[in-house]
């Protein structure tokens, strides 16, 4: 890859102003929250934008080679295109300071420099920035403005596209949820028929005791038979015989005999 900034990402961010330790203390007022926009102008030149909207608008064009001078200065090795990607990471970071100082007129600072780092321990990187006026200042502020609004379209869109998708999937998966239990419904239905044929065809002999009604039917006479027929091992004097009938001949013969006198025999 050549030394060129064709894939540069453009940097949208927020810088932590603050003075430089050079400055007076009885000459530092207080300075605002400050939004710089990193981009390339073309593949040769990178420009920096950095302002508070209110007092101080700050620029800086770097060319290629000037970048190149910045890289051996800080030495960072490896390739162009890795001394690219540790400027973005850099100045994507939490850690972007806007260092103001310089000569201080009856407007202010005149000077200032933006200074970032991946993370604590690495290489920091120093670009320094010109102070804007007038209507290269508003110029400025305008180009940031229009930039943060496309920013802050562009991640609406991005959150519109993601509800659709997220509605999208919602419906789908909600339609897929009543598939699943319009299946888990028709397999309950087949189960519960097959758990009724199933009972109603092994309970058939409970619902129709054919072998147990022959079987009464036919053993219980038998066995009575049976019953009648053994001999009694009861004591026959012990039996009731009032119930039977005692023929006519045999009853007067038997009263004959009770009421003869003793004395004639």
């Amino acid at each position: 890859m050549g030394k060129g900034l064709e894939d540069l990402q453009p940097v949208l961010g927020e810088a932590k102003a603050e003075w430089n330790i050079t400055t007076p203390p009885s000459q530092q007022s207080s300075l605002s929250r400050f939004i710089f926009y990193v981009h390339a102008i073309d593949s040769s030149r990178l420009r920096i934008h950095a302002s508070d909207f209110r007092s101080y608008t700050w620029e800086s064009i770097r060319t290629v080679q000037q970048l190149e001078d910045l890289r051996d200065v800080i030495g960072i090795g490896g390739s162009w295109s890795e001394f690219v990607a540790y400027l973005i990471a850099s100045l994507s970071s939490d850690n972007v300071k806007l260092v103001v100082g310089g000569v201080l007129d009856s407007t202010g600072a005149t000077s200032a420099k933006l200074v970032a780092h991946k993370s604590k321990g690495m290489p920091l990187i120093s670009i320094p920035l010109g102070r804007l006026m007038n209507s290269s200042a508003d110029d400025a502020k305008s180009n940031l403005s229009f930039e943060l609004f496309n920013a802050y379209k562009g991640q609406r869109d991005d959150i519109v596209r993601e509800q659709e998708r997220t509605c999208q999937l919602t419906k789908m998966l909600h339609a897929e949820r009543e598939k699943s239990e319009s299946i888990q419904r028709q397999l309950d239905a087949v189960v519960f028929s097959s758990k009724r044929k199933h009972q109603k065809f092994g309970g058939s002999d409970k619902a129709f005791p054919m072998s147990d009604s022959l079987s009464k039917v036919d053993t219980a006479p038998f066995s009575e038979k049976q019953s009648s027929d053994k001999p009694s091992n009861k004591d026959p004097h012990s039996m009731k015989v009032g119930s039977r009938v005692v023929p006519a001949y045999r009853r007067a013969k038997v009263r004959g005999v009770v009421l003869q006198d003793d004395d004639d025999n």
